[in-house]
């Protein structure tokens, strides 16, 4: 009897110390691995010093993690990877951008990294998701200072050649360029133009009537990270003039440094353009500081404007970046929202779900599901490719710089455009039925002839004087927010405004030279050949 007693509690004891064994272990494994990761228990074996960073790293981190008067800045840096430690470090791809993000926590007590596994609880990251379109996945990395924030694949820090094949670590630098753009006091701006009849969000006056027609739009711009200012392009021009004319020396006007973003919402009156002044040396007309605006900085320009308007020096700047606007209405009565007057020229547009184009990269996940919102926009026109049947065309003088057409919304297969009558001034006059644009980018991109880098530049037109309003943009049942905010996103590329404070160079080679860290053998998709010990 007491020896089954003995045995019963023998075996109980053993059953006690193998669980405490394994809990053990697990404390033991999880310390291990800890201390590994976030400790000093590794050396970087890789040729390339890709879990090293060098010394223009850390000297401009410290730039952005310090304030101006020696004090760690407060709130600080927080760095979330989206996925497990495991399957961060399983992978060639985020691991190097895992470490480099430790890395950096080491260095600054200010800096946090985090990890969360989005498929297991993706209500974890909802305050990132501004809009139903942002989709947030495990290789996604987002970098959070304050209520500002951006989301970044982790393939985004490499440099991928057109065989698919990983040649260089730019992580580095894209990193440091997101730290300044979340930090920077002075935050990249979205001008709306204001002396052309234009209906804009004015900063000076907060109880102007206008804002309440353009406040959604505003508040989506501030919620894309940029600060709402207004612009007068007559006040730069003629100051640059007379300045000029003072000094006997050619000052061109220029959009402020800060624009990443203008905004021309339904313009009445045309933008100037003096044939009288041309053969002056110090003449610069709007449209000439636009166009250099939008080619020479990387710039994007937003316009909404009504069909209807006779604007031919603005029309002239838009159809150089291939956007012909027609003076027709278009309506569809079948694919229609009942509007006051009750017509149907309140459409619901369609998206563009062809894999490869422009729009369906901006939006296509989204627009592909049945039940997603849908685009509302009224009292539009159509638009034309100036182009032609072409979908663009290379610049002259050049062989790695060409403009692209392309469509962002269609109006469906039942609508049809109408002309204005002479006699009764109405549109009652079927033009064309079927399919038409009635929202368009135009684009610019140029290939680096050193780095092999594209940079895009782009014009966006609505045919409507209401495409950005607040009864579209500010109701929630429409999709018009998600698809507007997606495409800000886009084109204004916040980063782009950090590079030139960095000064545009790599800061991963000892050279300075550009490129990141390029790697001895560029399969690293394909198979990991390096060692963290």
């Amino acid at each position: 009897m007491k020896n089954k007693l003995f045995a019963g509690n023998r075996t109980k004891i053993f059953t006690v110390i193998t669980v405490v064994a394994i809990i053990l272990l697990l404390l033991l494994n999880i310390f291990v691995t800890s201390f590994g990761i976030f400790g000093n228990a590794y050396i970087d074996l890789t040729p390339e010093g890709l879990y090293t960073l060098r010394p223009r790293m850390v000297d401009a981190c410290t730039e952005i993690f310090y304030t101006k008067d020696g004090e760690l800045r407060d709130p600080g840096i927080t760095i979330t990877f989206c996925d497990d430690p495991d399957n961060l470090i399983s992978d060639m791809m985020t691991r190097v951008v895992y470490y480099m993000a430790i890395a950096l926590s080491k260095k600054f007590d200010n800096c946090e990294v985090k990890t969360v596994n989005v498929r297991m609880n993706p209500t974890a990251v909802a305050q990132y998701r501004t809009t139903s379109l942002t989709s947030i996945t495990s290789k996604d990395i987002i970098v959070s200072y304050g209520s500002r924030y951006s989301i970044h694949s982790a393939d985004s820090f490499w440099q991928i050649g057109s065989d698919n094949k990983v040649y260089s670590f730019d992580g580095e630098y894209k990193l440091a360029s997101v730290l300044l753009s979340l930090t920077l006091v002075d935050r990249p701006v979205a001008y709306f133009v204001t002396d052309h009849g234009e209906t804009y969000y004015d900063v000076e006056n907060p109880e102007n009537p206008m804002n309440k027609e353009t406040g959604a739009f505003a508040d989506l711009l501030r919620e894309r990270g940029l600060e709402v200012k207004n612009l007068k392009l007559s006040d730069l021009t003629a100051a640059a003039e007379a300045e000029s004319i003072a000094s006997g020396k050619l000052v061109e006007p220029t959009i402020p440094d800060d624009c990443v973003l203008l905004i021309i919402n339904n313009p009445t009156k045309d933008f100037v353009s003096d044939p009288d002044k041309y053969s002056s040396f110090f003449y610069v007309s709007e449209i000439e500081m636009l166009d250099r605006f939008v080619a020479n900085t990387k710039g994007a320009v937003m316009v909404a404007m009504d069909y209807a308007a006779t604007l031919p020096n603005f029309e002239d700047f838009l159809a150089e970046w291939g956007i012909e606007c027609r003076d027709r209405l278009v309506a569809d009565s079948v694919n229609h929202i009942k509007n006051e007057e009750n017509t149907d020229t309140t459409i619901i547009a369609d998206y563009e779900l062809e894999e490869g184009t422009y729009a369906a990269g901006i939006y296509g996940d989204y627009a592909s599901i049945a039940t997603s919102p849908k685009v509302i926009v009224g009292n539009t026109g159509a638009i034309y490719s100036a182009y032609g049947d072409s979908a663009g065309k290379t610049e002259s003088g050049t062989l790695k710089t060409s403009r692209i057409f392309a469509p962002f919304l269609y109006s469906s297969k039942d609508a049809k455009t109408y002309a204005k009558d002479s006699v009764t001034g109405k549109y009652t006059n079927i033009d064309e039925e079927g399919k038409q644009i009635i929202a368009a980018v135009g684009g610019r991109q140029t290939i680096d002839s050193n780095t092999g880098e594209h940079t895009f530049s782009y014009v966006f037109c609505a045919a409507s004087p209401d495409f950005l309003s607040t009864e579209y943009i500010g109701n929630a049942s429409y999709a018009n927010f998600d698809i507007v905010s997606a495409l800000v996103q886009n084109i204004a590329r916040l980063e782009s405004h950090a590079d030139s404070a960095l000064g545009g160079l790599s800061m991963n080679n000892d050279d300075d030279s550009f490129g990141g860290k390029m790697l001895v053998d560029t399969t690293v998709r394909d198979k990991d050949n390096y060692v963290n010990g």
